[in-house]
């Protein structure tokens, strides 16, 4: 089996391949920047790429031959320009689909998708199944994984060629290195607003990510869309207890973040903010009775795992 990985300097793409990189298989990685940890060999072939490249893809997809790609790259609310990230989201997606398509080696595409597409509001239930219907709002990350998924279950394709979209909740563990986001605020900073105290979170642990993630690969028959995700919640309350949670207006929040949005203090969009305020917790029963998966890590212990034992700058202050 020959693995091809977008994103692979990013959080996912380095788990995943230093697994698969473990069990000697091969992979060919494509970012666009290269991470210097990750060692050229026989295993593994970096290449400098953009997914909106659409030649150059071609290029290393004909050179490369994947049977298995997984599709890892995205912006994440690092784009403050609607247009680009869009053209990257989007746009770069659906070249990977063509590459996918045009290259007969490839017989799996594995889409990391989101729990923010759900959408984040009152009318929630505890746990969401796949069933349930999409409504990411304004929330553009969201918007971007919704309209992915339309496009890539409603592509035409060749027949031999599985499209799984894999939707999936907050995953951390010792390897987790993203500053100015949610995990690393709860880890980082000492102030909270109160109405974070009572709110529901669902972490899931890197191992447990990286498992299943494999057990998908090597399946000949899967097709669709699962969640990915633990089989447990945290409080936030109760997984940072020692934060101080100070009274500070709900109203308040949006401009705040808006604020610190447009300086690039913080990764998160404003239009995130309902997923602060409101649980979104996925049900991974479909995939887990599939493979008859037990989880090794609740919500809670992958948290408090992140907490002793992350990959944070130690310089950081969030």
């Amino acid at each position: 089996m020959s693995i091809l990985v977008t994103g692979s300097s990013g959080y996912f793409g380095k788990i995943v391949i230093s697994d698969l990189i473990g069990k000697g298989l091969k992979v060919s990685g494509i970012d666009i920047r290269r991470d210097p940890r990750q060692t050229e060999g026989e295993q593994f072939r970096f290449y400098e790429c953009s997914i909106t490249d659409t030649a150059k893809l071609r290029e290393i997809f004909n050179r490369e031959q994947p049977s298995v790609v997984l599709h890892f790259a995205c912006t994440f609310n690092k784009v403050r320009d609607r247009k680009q990230e869009y053209e990257i989201d989007v746009e770069g997606s659906e070249n990977v689909l063509k590459a996918c398509n045009e290259t007969h080696s490839v017989k799996r595409l594995i889409y990391s998708s989101s729990a923010a597409i759900y959408g984040a509001a009152n009318r929630n239930g505890e746990w969401i199944s796949e069933t349930e219907p999409v409504d990411p709002g304004k929330y553009r990350y969201g918007i971007n994984k919704k309209l992915i998924e339309e496009a890539y279950f409603s592509a035409d394709r060749r027949a031999d060629l599985q499209i799984v979209s894999l939707r999936i909740c907050t995953v951390v563990g010792p390897a987790y290195f993203k500053t100015r986001s949610v995990v690393s605020i709860l880890i980082r900073l000492p102030y909270l607003p109160s109405s974070f105290r009572k709110k529901k979170v669902q972490f899931m642990h890197e191992e447990d990510f990286v498992t299943l993630i494999c057990k998908v690969m090597n399946d000949d028959e899967i097709e669709g869309i699962y969640n990915v995700a633990a089989d447990s919640f945290s409080i936030v309350g109760e997984v940072v207890p020692a934060k101080k949670y100070i009274q500070f207006p709900v109203a308040g929040l949006k401009p705040v973040l808006w604020i610190l949005w447009n300086l690039r203090i913080l990764n998160l969009q404003p239009a995130s903010l309902k997923y602060c305020l409101y649980p979104v917790l996925i049900d991974p029963t479909r995939l887990a009775r599939r493979y008859g998966y037990n989880f090794r890590y609740s919500s809670s212990e992958s948290f408090a795992e992140t907490v002793r034992n992350n990959s944070l700058p130690p310089d950081s202050k969030f």
